[in-house]
């Protein structure tokens, strides 16, 4: 039986967690050279929060994938940890919830950009080889900053970290008759439902 676990954001929380544990240390660091008593309180409590948010955080993401997982077998129903099976007739439906800010759901992916390109047209004429070479490197340092920041920065490590500390990632609800389970970021959900959906009713939101 194949297991499905909450961890689809484990690579880009393990990076997440190591930059701020990083920070958290300069932080650290830095508070002891501090005379200022509430400048170092703030130094130091703004360090033990980033350990919060980054490697207490990616150890409690761990242990939910650790023990919270699901697998469907096909004669009884949907097995939850190893431990509680949920037939197929206790269960009413299954709902899922995509992505709030992403168009895919699962891992977070690397957003599709084009460099950009010189054009040959006349007013290229007017520049000697050094000016456009250099409006040429100027040109493509920012594209790359640009890049940097909007399609790897912020789709690889905020919307990922803001879906694990909101409710603005994919999530999955298996509504039973005395109640209802919540995964998030279940790895592999699509077929996940498509296993699920050959016996109970799945609903898209």
């Amino acid at each position: 039986m194949k297991r499905y676990r909450q961890d689809s954001h484990i690579v880009s929380l393990v990076v997440w967690a190591s930059l701020c544990a990083a920070t958290a240390i300069l932080l650290f660091a830095h508070s002891a050279k501090i005379i200022d008593r509430p400048l170092r309180f703030g130094e130091i409590a703004g360090g033990a929060a980033l350990l919060i948010f980054g490697p207490v955080a990616l150890t409690l993401y761990l242990a939910r994938a650790r023990w919270v997982w699901v697998g469907v077998d096909p004669q009884r129903g949907i097995l939850v940890g190893g431990r509680r099976l949920i037939s197929w007739n206790e269960i009413l439906r299954v709902e899922r919830a995509g992505p709030t800010f992403r168009k895919t759901a699962g891992p977070a992916q690397l957003a599709p950009a084009e460099p950009p390109s010189l054009s040959d047209g006349p007013g290229c004429l007017t520049y000697g080889f050094e000016g456009l070479a250099v409006v040429a490197f100027l040109i493509l340092a920012v594209w790359v900053l640009f890049w940097l920041i909007f399609f790897v920065f912020i789709p690889l490590l905020i919307v990922p970290a803001l879906e694990v500390f909101a409710p603005f990632g994919d999530r999955v609800k298996i509504v039973t008759r005395s109640g209802s389970i919540r995964l998030r970021h279940l790895r592999e959900a699509d077929e996940f439902l498509r296993e699920v959906g050959q016996h109970v009713r799945v609903v898209l939101r």
